[in-house]
């Protein structure tokens, strides 16, 4: 039986939860609980959700048959948790929703999160720890490096190339070919037409740098 371990309590681990639930093999998997830093101080997970808090992030020791699934949405803190869980001998689940749609010629990495209604495109690379919200779409041959998160109604379009821990705001386009650097930030409604450096932050349409 797998242990699927939610890191992070917050309000995008009670989304996650709802995926999870979507989409579990009952008869392999189970959802054993969630790991948080900021427990007590921030409120208890509702009725709604009938999992316990098994312990902080930091405390936590692998155990045979756990998968941990990062309810994590900002890049790099999402990145600097799963180096410091990799190197205790972490491993981690992939979560694709039900409703997702993934080309088979598409490749994703370890720890990824596909939620409801997004599209992984033919070809596209999905590194480590990218988290692909709803409706959200992933071009032909994209590559998204490790630890992204594109928010809902984001549309990468083909051979869009991006960095490692770029966030992506909602209803944000990065147009055909067009390379976003590492750490950058494309605001909400962002429309980008050329590439991005490391480190910016773009917002508007066409994008701008901040």
């Amino acid at each position: 039986m797998k242990n699927i371990i939610v890191v992070g309590a917050g309000r995008f681990a009670r989304e996650l939860l709802c995926w999870l639930e979507d989409s579990l093999d009952p008869a392999s998997e189970r959802i054993a609980g969630l790991l948080d830093d900021t427990m007590p101080a921030m409120p208890a997970l509702d009725a709604d959700y009938a999992y316990p808090v098994l312990g902080s992030i930091q405390q936590y020791q692998p155990a045979p048959g756990d998968a941990l699934l990062l309810a994590i949405g900002a890049p790099q803190a999402k990145l600097r948790i799963a180096e410091e869980l990799a190197a205790r001998g972490a491993r981690f689940h992939t979560l694709i929703h039900p409703s997702a749609i993934v080309a088979r010629t598409a490749r994703l990495g370890q720890g990824v999160v596909v939620c409801p209604f997004a599209l992984v495109s033919a070809g596209s690379d999905v590194g480590d720890f990218v988290t692909i919200n709803s409706y959200s779409s992933v071009g032909h041959d994209a590559v998204l490096g490790k630890g992204c998160t594109l928010s809902s109604h984001v549309d990468i379009t083909g051979a869009v190339r991006l960095g490692a821990a770029v966030m992506v705001g909602s209803g944000a386009s990065v147009l055909p070919r067009v390379a976003v650097g590492e750490r950058a930030t494309v605001g909400a409604g962002a429309v980008v037409m050329r590439r991005v450096a490391d480190g910016a932050t773009v917002y508007a349409q066409p994008a701008k740098t901040l």
